[in-house]
């Protein structure tokens, strides 16, 4: 589970390590201050994000209730408006810290997801664009368009096994999803020119 870059401050990484652990004890509500914390010091931290929205969906599953869920998807698309409004407006920074304030309300809405990892794409942080969409396959697996961004984000980077998956994943939700086929088959005939793909 820890993936954490090796290169952070100490401060950061204890902030993270222990939000780790906080998450193998199932406890959530610390997990959600301590990747808060480390994303307050850190807003690049790309891993402490998924973490946070992971602690966020599972604290929501355990603690949820009808009228707090409903309480949390009417903030939710009110604070959605705010960022769609922004990034109309080009403030991206501005929409992805509001979209965040409506992930911590419903964490359990992918299409909050996607709209942060359009945000991180536009700003040219494909990392965390990743980070944050690989929460969708675990809200909805037949989620294929979100599959196909994230195959196609890992292409980007060259991370081709990364991407085959999740093609095929896509494919497995889609049967009759030709975009997904004719990425895999772009990936094998790169496959068939540069060998068996490295482990990345």
């Amino acid at each position: 589970m820890n993936d954490a870059p090796q290169n952070i401050p100490k401060e950061i990484r204890d902030y993270y390590d222990k939000g780790i652990a906080a998450i193998q004890r199932e406890n959530y509500a610390y997990a959600i201050e301590l990747f808060g914390a480390a994303l307050a010091l850190k807003e690049d931290f790309a891993e402490a994000r998924y973490y946070l929205w992971l602690s966020l969906w599972e604290n929501s599953k355990r603690h949820s209730n009808i009228f707090s869920s409903l309480i949390g998807k009417i903030t939710s698309g009110i604070l959605n408006m705010q960022a769609l409004s922004m990034r109309k407006t080009g403030k991206t920074s501005q929409a992805i810290y509001t979209y965040e304030k409506a992930m911590r309300a419903d964490p359990g809405n992918g299409t909050i997801l996607n709209a942060i990892a359009d945000c991180f794409i536009n700003e040219g942080q494909t990392w965390n664009a990743i980070k944050i969409l690989e929460g969708v396959p675990l809200i909805d697996n037949t989620d294929f368009a979100s599959l196909k961004k994230l195959a196609g984000l890992y292409r980007s980077m060259e991370n081709y096994d990364k991407a085959r998956a999740y093609y095929s994943a896509a494919l497995k939700a889609n049967p009759n999803d030709m975009e997904a086929e004719h990425g895999i088959k772009e990936l094998d005939a790169i496959k068939t020119l540069k060998g068996n793909f490295e482990n990345q």
